[in-house]
């Protein structure tokens, strides 16, 4: 006999849906043609116009978490420019490149909040090798950007 968690399942679905709404909201979906040129790491735009256009929507332009999106989620978006203050003064470039990355999987936020923008990027860019290439510089550029605006 096998017992079906519902409970689970229903989270599981929940918290998908959510991703999948959070995600189409915050990246617009532009069309590709067969003549569309893969974006390689080089064509990635600065890490601040990278936050303004992926990230404000939920943290704010200023990324204290007030974007205009943010009132409309579960989890209040995370300030960013404490998070050396909250990590006793040392910005964790490797824990921020990892969320950018993987997504917002934090315990203290329950289930996934935040979208996976290693894959976002990578389909901007096309997928394959430029994409990945993509991804990559996409995200250095925004752990760098977030660094640099860190209250002291």
């Amino acid at each position: 006999m096998v017992v079906i968690n519902r409970s689970r399942s229903v989270q599981s679905c929940c918290a998908a849906f959510a991703l999948v709404v959070c995600t189409l909201t915050v990246v617009p979906i532009s069309p590709t043609s067969a003549n569309a040129k893969p974006l390689g790491a080089a064509d990635v735009p600065s890490g601040k116009d990278l936050f303004i256009e992926h990230c404000a929507q939920c943290h704010g332009n200023d990324g204290t978490g007030n974007g205009p999106k943010a009132s409309t989620l579960k989890v209040k978006p995370a300030d960013l420019t404490t998070l050396s203050k909250r990590a006793n003064g040392k910005f964790d470039a490797a824990r921020v490149a990892d969320i950018i990355r993987f997504g917002g999987d934090i315990s203290e936020h329950g289930t996934r909040a935040m979208p996976i923008w290693s894959l976002i990027f990578s389909n901007e860019a096309h997928g394959g090798k430029s994409g990945a290439a993509y991804s990559r510089r996409a995200v250095i550029e925004l752990k760098t950007y977030l660094q640099s605006i860190q209250k002291k």
